[in-house]
């Protein structure tokens, strides 16, 4: 696994059901549809993603300011399966570049944290494939099952999972469950070479969701779901250090070897006849027992234009408050050993800002977003005493085509 990125791949499966679980019938895309598709379609995306540099001013006087950038192709291949059944099929490819945040230190006579990053430039790709089978029993039910496989130089993860969709009371309700399961095996690419870095190392997850869609009216339907996941294995990063004063070392990056989130969603989707235009508003809940909580609230307004334009702006708020072993640094070690000084440990708070342009050609459409987010302890629900200096500021750029075929 590249520095900094702490992918959590096994949640994959899961998090693919579930978009699909709770997508709703009239409102969704074609792919999302809750009947089998009738025709094989094709979908391309390319995404440019670039962090901002750090300020100077956040680093340890001589280290780099550089950060990740990264570059996405995903592939989408649906297709119909005799009468009942759908084959999904998705690859990714990414190649990523920079440097990342490795130990945080106090800054000599001022005591502020700042960052030091890793000395060399990081290259490495990241594939993945995902496949599923939607296969509609009757009128009123459809089972997913879903099977993956992520490989990089130094992680490679393997996941399965399966949904069920219930519809009732003539498709104004619809229940939903399913589970994933990941098994993941880590080798550090320099883990042999270095003395405190682990050699390879193992984590297991299980995903579980429910989840009830509710059609309300012509225009408007809500949705609910609960999602439970249960981590087990090595869950620190190898690549991350934490600084201790009275020892003046840095120590390998320490955590739990347990980790249990729950996860509430709650979204309304409305569509407002006289602008032509769809409300989307949305709301995460998520707590876990390294006492990390945090909540995501995101609006959209997707209206529509003449000729078969959409123009989609967004917003999305984030905030979060920290894991319990989590610090910039250290005075003294921790007596139960744990440590971490990863920002994304840290308490703050997010804006995201999106917009999207998408037409429909027939049996192409084009779509165009861009995003900017920023993250920063004053965007937080709650008073931040110390801001990790190592908060990401970054853009995307992401170009999306799809074809019936």
């Amino acid at each position: 696994m590249s520095q900094g990125q702490n992918k959590n791949k096994g949640s994959q499966a899961l998090l693919a059901l579930g978009a699909a679980a709770l997508a709703i019938p009239g409102i969704v895309s074609k792919a999302e549809a809750a009947a089998p598709a009738t025709e094989s379609s094709l979908d391309y995306k390319f995404s440019a993603y670039r962090e901002a540099d750090l300020d100077r001013n956040n680093v340890v006087n001589g280290s780099t300011t550089s950060r990740y950038e990264i570059d996405s192709h995903l592939f989408r291949y649906v297709s119909p399966v005799g009468e009942n059944q759908e084959l999904n099929i998705d690859f990714a490819y990414e190649t990523m570049s920079g440097a990342s945040p490795w130990i945080v230190m106090p800054q000599v006579n001022t005591g502020r944290p700042v960052q030091l990053m890793s000395g060399a430039s990081i290259k490495e790709e990241r594939k993945d494939i995902q496949a599923s089978l939607k296969h509609f029993h009757d009128k009123q039910t459809v089972i997913t099952a879903v099977a993956g496989f992520s490989d990089e130089n130094d992680y490679q993860a393997f996941n399965v999972g399966a949904a069920v969709d219930y519809e009732q009371f003539e498709k104004q309700r619809t229940f939903s469950a399913g589970f994933g399961i990941s098994d993941d095996h880590m080798e550090p690419t320099d883990g042999r070479t270095m003395i405190d870095r682990v050699d390879t190392a193992d984590k297991s997850s299980v995903n579980m969701f429910v989840g009830i869609s509710q059609i309300i009216n012509a225009r408007t339907v809500v949705q609910g779901s609960l999602s439970l996941a249960f981590h087990d294995g090595f869950l620190s990063d190898p690549y991350k250090k934490f600084w201790v004063v009275n020892q003046s070392n840095a120590l390998m990056d320490s955590r739990p070897d347990k980790r249990e989130p729950i996860i509430l969603e709650g979204r309304l989707r409305h569509y407002v006849p006289a602008a032509k235009a769809a409300l989307h508003l949305d709301y995460r809940y998520y707590d876990d027992d390294w006492d990390v909580v945090s909540h995501t609230f995101d609006a959209s307004w997707y209206q529509n234009l003449p000729n078969d334009w959409q123009l989609t702006p967004s917003f999305r708020y984030y905030s979060q408050t920290q894991a319990y072993f989590y610090a910039p640094y250290y005075i003294d070690a921790r007596s139960d050993g744990y440590g971490s000084s990863d920002y994304r440990l840290s308490p703050y708070g997010a804006i995201s800002f999106r917009l999207k342009l998408s037409k429909d050609w027939g049996k192409l459409s084009t779509n165009l977003e861009w995003e900017s987010y920023k993250a920063s302890a004053d965007y937080s629900l709650k008073e931040v005493e110390l801001e990790s200096p190592a908060l990401v500021e970054f853009d995307i750029l992401t170009l999306g085509l799809h074809w019936e075929l």
